[in-house]
């Protein structure tokens, strides 16, 4: 009888390194396998999020890996952002592509205590965590953000996300075709979205930073939020590196003032049917009223080609509110998002983070 091949064993543990802006094609590489990616739209990403990123400074941290054997097996990148609170700046570090090799998982921890070390100099965030990060982020003694445990789905077209539940349920073919074809629409008639669609409350395309930038959307904030300065404008959202879109919405809620509205498309499920229109930043803060104006504005402008319409980061009575309006509530397993501040830098607790922040829906 043929022995079986005994598991090889390791007599080292991997190094830990700091990776280099030299390093980002191998990085992009290893992520690429690791999330199942194109290789070179992954590194074309990467060079826009962190090397073309207006807040990262020469002596900023590109992030920190694995090395064994001289392959690279695990790594965190770091993506700093420019926050402010009244007329102070002040820089917190984002995580983003958090990846272990597999036969390495045990070893994840080291990196991220690593990039954790830099919070001496800078707090800390990030906005894209799994379950297994969420535990590092906890004991590491981080916050979750508020409202990061979960998402509102505003539905428009019930279809392809009665496909995708079918789906994950019940894996099969037949009952995944016939909740992904029209007799799924008898959904909406449980499940009504109660908002009004239509153009009396309209959204202005913005078409440049200079626009946006003439909103006000870089004045200061009584709560620590994105400094949302004609730079950062410009790299997030006209660099052509997203399918992102600007508006000015105007509510008679608000008053006078115009609303900053920004959001992008992505596709979503397990063969790309779900088109996911993702709200990013509505600044200034809004009441509930004001968003549900503003789902409306969206539905109306994007009702043609987008499925549904995603909300992060709302608090519990937007939630409820929004929920009483026919929106759909998905936890998730655990907090994507987290706060670390264990040197007591951030000047205030009162903090308004958006899924524009970080890395969650970029």
């Amino acid at each position: 009888m043929m022995a079986l091949a005994q598991p090889r064993r390791r007599t080292s543990a991997p190094e830990l390194i700091a990776l280099a802006d030299s390093d980002i094609a191998e990085v992009a590489k290893f992520i690429a396998e690791q999330s199942g990616k194109n290789p070179e739209f992954v590194e074309t990403h990467l060079r826009w999020f962190l090397l073309e990123n207006p807040a990262r400074r020469a002596d900023d941290a590109l992030g920190f890996g694995l090395r064994f054997e001289g392959r690279l097996v695990g790594c965190i990148l770091c993506v700093p952002q420019t926050f402010r609170f009244n007329d102070r700046t002040i820089d917190l570090m984002g995580s983003s592509s958090f990846y272990v090799d597999e036969d390495f998982r045990g070893q994840g921890g080291r990196i991220f205590l690593q990039y954790c070390r830099l919070g001496s100099r800078m707090p800390a965030f990030g906005t894209s965590a799994n379950p297994e990060a969420a535990g590092l982020w906890k004991a590491a003694g981080a916050k979750p953000l508020l409202g990061s445990q979960g998402e509102l789905l505003a539905v428009l077209r019930w279809p392809p996300l009665a496909e995708e539940f079918a789906r994950r349920k019940y894996c099969n073919s037949i009952v995944t075709r016939i909740a992904g074809s029209s007799l799924s629409n008898l959904a909406a008639l449980f499940r009504p979205l109660k908002i009004d669609v239509h153009k009396s409350i309209a959204l202005r395309p913005l078409s440049s930073a200079e626009e946006v930038s003439s909103l006000g959307a870089h004045r200061s904030s009584s709560k620590l939020t994105a400094n949302r300065d004609i730079s950062y404008i410009q790299w997030r959202y006209f660099s052509n590196r997203d399918k992102t879109a600007a508006f000015a919405f105007r509510s008679p809620l608000f008053g006078e003032e115009d609303i900053l509205v920004t959001v992008n498309q992505r596709e979503r499920g397990y063969r790309g049917q779900i088109k996911a229109l993702n709200l990013l930043d509505v600044y200034p803060e809004a009441p509930p009223q004001v968003w549900l104006e503003i789902i409306g504005a969206l539905a109306h402008q994007y009702q043609s080609v987008v499925d549904m319409i995603v909300l992060r980061h709302q608090k519990p009575e937007h939630r409820e509110f929004l929920c009483r309006r026919g929106l759909l509530w998905r936890a998730f397993e655990a907090p994507t998002g987290w706060l670390l501040d264990k040197s007591n830098l951030l000047p205030t607790e009162e903090v308004y983070f958006v899924p524009a922040d970080g890395d969650g829906l970029i």
